[in-house]
């Protein structure tokens, strides 16, 4: 009888989301260990942490796989991504997001004592175009038709990899790929502190472009992340092996005129054509340092809404904190320590 896992294989251990999942698992009684892989050093979060065993090691390298099999995951958790495009290493990116994923899908449908594999994907792998709007929500049974933005395609193509690979493998162990909105909360603001885009329009641009009244973000905690991904893990085993696909993101979404209003931003009216043209100009001339990668563009200007309802139809779970929650509310599991002595009020 499965009882829960008790070694967890982690990719990606160094990053925002893995390093998180490493070290709210190993506060499980229940958890004899965390095998953490990153091409990274270890990070500070789980530094003198006696439940991780850390491999310095990137997943297209072959020494991985004999110090994972020594280990025997039950679980394995593939966070491993180059998120942001590398400016004129294409083909390192797809050797280490393809490449690397692939070798590590033939790893978990080999080895016999994996009983689940849990895939992050993005719900950018349905594109950002013209048609989309605020109203109709992707379901997972949508077609994935992102086809210009390298981390959608790469992402999308990965799935497709994955999917491929659990068909034509004997189905031992159970397949969860889920699609979550961007991923944010107090960790991502004051200890990673993420610098994607919106951190150039927070703190650079002296207004906040707008090139679709129906543009927005679709948030969602890092709290309702992990506890997600250790409902997927720790949850009893089907009888019957399957692969199932999970959109995570809460209802609302975060309009333009949320995101001027929370920066402080005046908002201004721009074309497509012109957004485009300035991620071509500040795609080449930073060389990459500001992330506005080839297709990128259409992301700030065409919404992608998911319907995130799925696992609460399947699994009861609701979700913890809203869009708008995830991205101002410093509640959470990393909420930054107070710097100064609570008032009466707020210690009641």
């Amino acid at each position: 009888m499965y009882t829960g896992p008790k070694k967890i294989f982690i990719t990606g251990a160094a990053g925002y989301v893995g390093a998180m999942l490493a070290d709210q698992f190993s506060k499980s009684p229940d958890i004899e260990e965390i095998i953490a892989l990153d091409k990274d050093p270890m990070p500070d979060l789980l530094a003198d942490n006696k439940k991780i065993f850390w491999i310095t090691e990137n997943l297209t390298s072959n020494s991985w796989m004999r110090l994972v099999s020594q280990k025997r995951p039950d679980v394995v958790i593939h966070c491993a991504w180059q998120i942001r495009d590398i400016f004129g290493e294409e083909d390192t990116q797809k050797k280490w997001n393809i490449g690397g994923s692939s070798k590590l899908f033939e790893f978990v449908f080999r080895e016999p004592y994996i009983k689940r594999i849990i895939h992050f994907s993005t719900v950018s792998t349905y594109g950002a175009f013209e048609e989309n709007t605020i109203t109709k929500k992707f379901r997972e049974t949508d077609r994935l038709g992102e086809d210009e933005y390298r981390y959608g395609v790469e992402k999308r193509e990965v799935e497709r990899i994955l999917e491929r690979m659990y068909l034509k493998s004997e189905r031992n162990a159970e397949v969860f790929v889920i699609r979550p909105g961007s991923i944010t909360g107090p960790r991502a603001r004051y200890t990673v502190k993420k610098k994607g885009l919106l951190y150039y329009l927070e703190h650079v641009m002296p207004f906040f472009p707008v090139a679709n009244d129906e543009w927005c973000r679709q948030y969602i905690h890092e709290d309702d992340i992990t506890n997600i991904v250790g409902m997927f893990a720790f949850s009893p085993l089907r009888i019957k092996p399957s692969f199932r696909v999970y959109n995570l993101a809460p209802a609302d979404v975060v309009l333009a005129e949320d995101m001027a209003r929370i920066f402080n931003k005046k908002i201004v009216k721009i074309s497509p054509d012109t957004v485009r043209v300035i991620f071509r100009l500040a795609w080449n001339l930073t060389l990459g340092r500001i992330p506005t990668s080839p297709g990128g563009w259409k992301f700030f200007c065409y919404p992608i809404v998911a319907d995130g309802t799925k696992i609460t139809k399947e699994f009861g779970y609701r979700y913890l904190y809203s869009a708008l929650e995830a991205l101002t509310k410093d509640e959470g599991r990393y909420m930054p320590e107070l710097t100064e002595e609570p008032t009466k009020q707020e210690t009641v």
